[in-house]
């Protein structure tokens, strides 16, 4: 019994949903990706190019998700300054393969108007 837990819980993770996300600023893209979680406090905040930071939430267990959250926020001397917040509630529906959840943001911020671009997918983790 115990031989098997190892393939269980590979079947198990590989069947979560996963959000990714490609962060875009000055050409250079990064990806973002982001399990189910029970607190949204444990999320973490990716730095981009030093600009942007970006945060995706996504709560829920195995069985449903109760809702999506993304971030984005300008980061500052002594504060990171939010400029986008889009949310994204149950029903969700995750596919065995990723799709778009997001069109192609393109947000604008701070004095010279840096622009950050993003889209997220959602799908069925595969490996």
């Amino acid at each position: 019994m115990l031989a098997s837990l190892p393939a269980a819980q590979a079947t198990a993770s590989k069947n979560q949903a996963l959000l990714r996300c490609n962060v875009t600023y000055a050409g250079s893209t990064q990806i973002v990706e982001t399990r189910v979680s029970k607190d949204p406090y444990v999320a973490p905040i990716h730095d981009i190019g030093g600009r942007f930071s970006f945060k995706a939430v996504m709560i829920g267990d195995h069985k449903k998700l109760n809702y999506i959250k993304l971030y984005a926020y300008l980061q500052g001397r002594d504060i990171d300054v939010p400029i986008h917040q889009a949310t994204y509630k149950d029903p969700i529906k995750i596919g065995r393969k990723m799709r778009a959840l997001t069109p192609i943001n393109y947000l604008y911020a701070g004095e010279v108007e840096r622009e950050l671009q993003y889209q997220c997918f959602l799908g069925l983790r595969q490996q």
